[in-house]
């Protein structure tokens, strides 16, 4: 029952997320279907790891929440109308690239860690994942937040009417 509820909890939060025209809506959106992954985890008996994604993701809604105040359409303009074929192309093309990641999921052999027996690959994973690569993860995570922040500045700056240099 905690399963069901989490995960409708997430699936309800995605589709405020994406479907909203307010970006603090969106972002509220976000934050629930965090929460409702994390509920997920709860329910599948890993606390540690749902304590962890609760407070990755809550930083991360709120650097998400910095960067959609900063790039977003001024709300004391009217709203632009939404493109009808450009929204339908954008259902397509998610609907294909979900459909290639599922056949991909599906089809690919995960055997577990080399001496592991099948319920222990998921800890090994996580052991590896928390040991060897911490070091990694976090060095790509800095990578992509600088990259997003000059990002914010070159469009910043093309938005004001400079050159974007």
């Amino acid at each position: 029952m905690v399963f069901a509820g989490s995960a409708a909890m997430a699936l309800f939060g995605a589709l405020l997320a994406v479907g909203l025209k307010n970006i603090f809506h969106n972002i509220l959106g976000f934050a629930l279907a965090m929460l409702g992954v994390a509920g997920v985890f709860l329910s599948l008996g890993s606390d540690f790891l749902a304590a962890v994604f609760v407070l990755v993701y809550v930083g991360a809604v709120a650097i998400a929440m910095v960067y959609a105040v900063m790039l977003s359409y001024p709300l004391d303009l009217p709203q632009r109308r939404r493109s009808v074929p450009k929204i339908a192309a954008a259902a397509l093309l998610a609907a294909i690239v979900t459909g290639a990641l599922w056949l991909v999921v599906r089809r690919a052999p995960w055997p577990p860690p080399l001496g592991a027996p099948d319920d222990v690959a998921p800890a090994q994973t996580g052991y590896r994942f928390l040991t060897d690569y911490v070091l990694a993860f976090e060095l790509i995570s800095v990578l992509l937040v600088v990259a997003m922040m000059g990002a914010v500045m070159v469009a910043r700056r093309t938005r004001e009417g400079g050159s974007g240099r």
